[in-house]
């Protein structure tokens, strides 16, 4: 698949928020040798903020950080920042690009294949995926970690890496899990299931021949495994990854499995712990082990909207939502209890989960089923969530920021802002949660000597927002120009002053 001669959403206009998107040739490929002058810098490396400076890019890398009064050199394009601020590329940890954020993309959660076959929203996803992938540098994030799904994609994925509107792309291959998930074989398996512990190791040395950045263990009771029964299965697999030099993900929901995953060698746990509160034992592990925690607050809640058929977008989502995405709700929400049988039934049982009064009307058989998806989507869910993100961020623990994006309802690129929100709801510090979208997330998977701060011989991927994002604001702010390896990718007006 050939993304050279694709046109991106921005390569003409696009109305969002009211004005005109163009950005020029000129604008979007120039490399070389930059002075961004005039710039309020966040680091990310230190506390402090440096005033007023210049910070200089040369050759796709960063020069230095200059006061305002260092002489320019001639070679250097200037672009003017008129004391904007600048920080570190924003790094969304854990997305899903073989999953569209429709509410076709989950056919073994929803199964919508009557309306559109699961087939047909691959292919159209597939053929998307530039423009999905530039959703992401519109809303300055410049690196993102596809968290697993078919191998199959890797090399679409490392081919719009190299592109210039797309961000950086690291990846897994399939999910490795103890039980499969035949629903989402489409170019192949997304979970590959593994039978003992020869088949894990097995499965992770075939992992190891493909470019691969990460390696990814589910770690949860579907298939009737404990705790120890998983760590038999999976510690030497994950072993051989992490000798390779692979980071080990884990998806582990609740407390027990969350802490033999890390007894086992989680680098990082990508839901954090979902329906269980953390304790003393489990900071005391993940700080001996040095683990990150990269929560993901908001993707189970689209997914109780969806089923409460009150799902709903803010002006920025479906500004820049593809509408195929967008319109896929509606129709789901309209279509028969014939075509949609699940979706019908937990649709109707999902108003009683945090119902508590109204579940004694209901039967032994229907409250069973109002349990389990207690189990997932309740409130209590929810607060376990948040309260444990504070509790980790208050301990010290690696924090890192991912959305799960790709899932109905949490749409790529655009929905960092309602993760944001969520993380300062939870009690989380502006600076706390930049750190965790740059730095954070950098050093989670490993690549902190190249990303995360703004600092020389760095990358020189950064975004520019009209006003601080060390406070509130920060989920409000949009880019008003953004870069990715000192090449000015997005910008969503022409009122850079470029001088001569």
């Amino acid at each position: 698949m050939t993304f050279s001669t694709r046109t991106f959403l921005v390569s003409g206009c696009m109305a969002i928020f009211g004005y005109s998107v163009q950005i020029s040739a000129d604008e979007t490929t120039s490399a070389g040798s930059i002075a961004f002058t005039h710039a309020n810098i966040v680091t990310m490396q230190t506390a402090d903020t440096v005033f007023g400076a210049t910070l200089l890019v040369k050759d796709g890398k960063i020069e230095t950080i200059a006061p305002a009064s260092t002489p320019i050199d001639d070679s250097y394009r200037i672009v003017d920042l008129n004391n904007q601020w600048v920080v570190p590329g924003f790094i969304d940890g854990h997305v899903h690009l073989n999953q569209s954020g429709s509410a076709y993309s989950r056919p073994d959660i929803i199964d919508a294949t009557v309306i559109e076959p699961y087939t047909v929203e691959q292919a159209w996803l597939r053929h998307s995926l530039p423009d999905i992938t530039h959703s992401y540098v519109m809303n300055g994030v410049t690196t993102i970690v596809d968290m697993g799904g078919p191998s199959a994609w890797i090399p679409d994925y490392d081919e719009l890496s190299k592109e210039i509107r797309s961000p950086y792309i690291l990846h897994a291959a399939e999910l490795i899990s103890a039980a499969p998930v035949p629903a989402l074989d489409a170019d192949g398996p997304v979970f590959k299931a593994v039978k003992d512990t020869k088949a894990a190791t097995d499965e992770v040395k075939r992992q190891l021949l493909l470019s691969s950045n990460v390696v990814k263990f589910v770690w949860t009771h579907e298939a009737g495994l404990s705790p120890e029964a998983l760590t038999n299965r999976y510690s030497q697999a994950m072993k051989t990854a992490r000798d390779a030099g692979k980071i080990v993900a884990v998806h582990a929901e609740s407390l027990p499995y969350a802490k033999a995953a890390i007894k086992a060698g989680a680098h990082i746990l990508v839901h954090g712990v979902i329906t269980d509160f953390i304790d003393e034992e489990f900071i005391a592990l993940a700080q001996k082990h040095n683990v990150s925690y990269m929560p993901t607050l908001t993707a189970h809640q689209h997914y109780k909207s969806l089923f409460l058929r009150n799902i709903d977008f803010t002006e920025r989502e479906r500004a820049m939502a593809p509408e195929r995405v967008l319109q896929s709700f509606n129709t789901l929400q309209n279509a028969s209890a014939k075509d949609v049988p699940m979706y019908a039934m937990m649709s109707k049982y999902m108003t009683y989960v945090d119902d508590t009064a109204s579940i004694g009307t209901l039967s032994v058989q229907e409250q069973g089923i109002v349990g389990q998806l207690s189990a997932m989507f309740s409130e209590r869910i929810r607060d376990i969530q948040f309260t444990n993100l504070k509790r980790a961020a208050d301990a010290g623990l690696r924090l890192a920021f991912g959305t799960d994006a790709g899932n109905p309802g949490t749409l790529h690129g655009v929905s960092i802002h309602e993760e944001m929100r969520a993380w300062l709801k939870a009690g989380i510090s502006p600076d706390t949660l930049l750190h965790a979208m740059t730095i954070g997330a950098a050093e989670a998977m490993g690549i902190s000597h190249l990303k995360g701060a703004l600092l020389s011989s760095k990358e020189a991927s950064f975004v520019v927002l009209p006003a601080s994002p060390l406070s509130e604001m920060l989920p409000d702010l949009s880019p008003t120009i953004v870069v990715k390896s000192g090449q000015i990718v997005y910008s969503p007006s022409s009122e850079i002053n470029d001088a001569p």
